[in-house]
């Protein structure tokens, strides 16, 4: 008996010392409840207000999809006279923090691609950070092209072998291979070239860019 009265003791000590401990500081506590409460009520206002965010972003998107597929770029950016579509460039502006809001920007810079405005398209290339990967990798080949028509060809090689390995059952990998080598021949650095040249005859036998990519290690220099 004497063994429960001393565990009765010790449960009650404990609890007139946490009781003790709140009347001193229930002040502070209060406060630390209602902070966390806001808090709480913040971050589902946060993503009550993104997922709305990204079901408009969405609507819009559908809305100049089509403007956007007829290769009719300006447009696509700017979006219609009447206002009837907002224009990709107003979506990134609006909701480009949403995963739709990525995708918007990732159309973008292939419009401003399009239109030869490489800086704008370098722009909002490097700015996507959506997570859907095969977008992912066009970015970084998108980026490549714009490195490549700059004529920064050492910068595109590296972009487009990082497309190329980015994700190994991508539908490009052998053609990201091949701009690679491409890339990295026009820089001069032919041994880079051969070598991925190999690597793409090697992995991607029945590739077609096999016969373009033999014309080039033909020309190049010993």
């Amino acid at each position: 008996m004497s063994g429960k009265h001393h565990q009765e003791d010790k449960l009650m000590m404990a609890y007139y010392k946490a009781a003790d401990f709140f009347d001193k500081n229930k002040k502070h506590i209060y406060t630390a409840l209602t902070i966390l409460v806001v808090v709480i009520a913040g971050i589902i206002l946060l993503v009550n207000k993104r997922t709305a965010n990204n079901e408009l972003a969405a609507v819009e998107i559908e809305k100049i999809k089509p403007v956007y597929v007829a290769n009719n770029f300006k447009q696509a950016i700017e979006g219609d006279s009447l206002g009837n579509s907002k224009g990709l460039l107003y979506i990134v502006n609006e909701y480009g923090s949403t995963e739709n809001g990525e995708l918007a920007k990732f159309m973008l810079a292939n419009s401003y691609y399009a239109l030869r405005d490489f800086d704008n398209a370098e722009k909002y290339y490097k700015d996507y950070s959506g997570s859907n990967k095969l977008i992912n990798v066009s970015v970084l080949a998108g980026l490549a092209g714009v490195y490549e028509a700059k004529g920064n060809y050492n910068e595109a090689a590296k972009q487009f072998l990082k497309a190329s390995v980015a994700d190994k059952e991508n539908p490009f990998v052998d053609q990201y291979l091949f701009y690679a080598a491409r890339s990295f021949y026009k820089a001069g650095d032919f041994k880079a070239s051969k070598d991925l040249f190999d690597e793409l005859k090697k992995d991607h036998p029945k590739s077609k860019y096999i016969a373009e990519s033999d014309r080039y290690k033909a020309g190049m220099k010993n």
